[in-house]
């Protein structure tokens, strides 16, 4: 096992990449809070993963739910190992229609929803954790399309480098890394994936010529997650098919 007696927190643990890391990490030996705003997914995910996963329903765009519930957390499992900061949304309407409710949406999850995650599990986390933030190919794609978004994800790319960099995370050997997804199927691209014109003019752009699975974005969280990465901090892993260098 890669992760005997760790315990982790997964932000967007309901579904998709997290939901696919929460399993990985379980089977490996982990025990495993599961974040996200939808308390009938969670339930239905902790029926999924068993008695090894718990589920808290807080709205990682809110600071003092995110705090109060890290506090519940720390109650629960004492400290944690692994965060796993993946929580995300994707959906914005075209630039000219943008309003600034929209905007604080996103950013507010995208953004604001990383970096106080990273912030209030700070008094929970032990020496030589590990932090996953999930990025995107958005960031260094400059394709057509959800412009925002790609910002945010930028944004939390250059927090993750930066934050690697903080002494008092490098004197307690607490590394910081991201992950960048490409095209992968979740719920947040299930319009895409069900378009079969979409779905393949997307898959024709990817080198590898096919979407990606969440379990293999989750396998690279596992292994940030693991000690296998244990001199790997301030760097980013893709998971794309090729897509990023096409």
């Amino acid at each position: 096992m890669r992760l005997p007696g760790t315990k982790a927190v997964i932000t967007g643990g309901g579904s998709g990449i997290g939901l696919a890391a929460a399993k990985l990490f379980i089977e490996e030996g982990a025990e495993v809070a599961l974040l996200g705003r939808g308390r009938a997914r969670l339930d239905k995910a902790v029926q999924r993963l068993g008695d090894r996963a718990r589920a808290f329903v807080a709205d990682v765009a809110r600071p003092e739910i995110l705090k109060a519930t890290m506090r519940e957390i720390g109650s629960q499992f004492g400290s944690i190992d692994i965060l796993f900061a993946n929580a995300g949304v994707s959906q914005t309407p075209p630039l000219n229609e943008l309003t600034e409710a929209d905007f604080d949406a996103l950013i507010g999850t995208n953004l604001k929803g990383v970096v106080f995650a990273v912030r209030h599990s700070l008094p929970l986390l032990n020496d030589n954790a590990s932090i996953i933030l999930t990025g995107s190919v958005a960031a260094c794609k400059g394709r057509p399309g959800d412009p925002l978004y790609a910002a945010s994800k930028g944004a939390v790319r250059a927090f993750g480098r930066t934050l690697a960099m903080d002494s008092h995370l490098l004197a307690r050997r607490i590394r910081v890394n991201v992950i960048t997804p490409g095209a992968t199927t979740t719920p947040l691209t299930e319009a895409a994936t069900a378009d079969p014109q979409v779905n393949e003019a997307i898959a024709a752009m990817i080198p590898m010529a096919r979407w990606g699975e969440p379990r293999e974005v989750a396998e690279a969280a596992l292994f940030l997650a693991s000690d296998a990465s244990s001199y790997i901090t301030g760097t980013e892993i893709t998971v794309d098919g090729g897509w990023a260098h096409a």
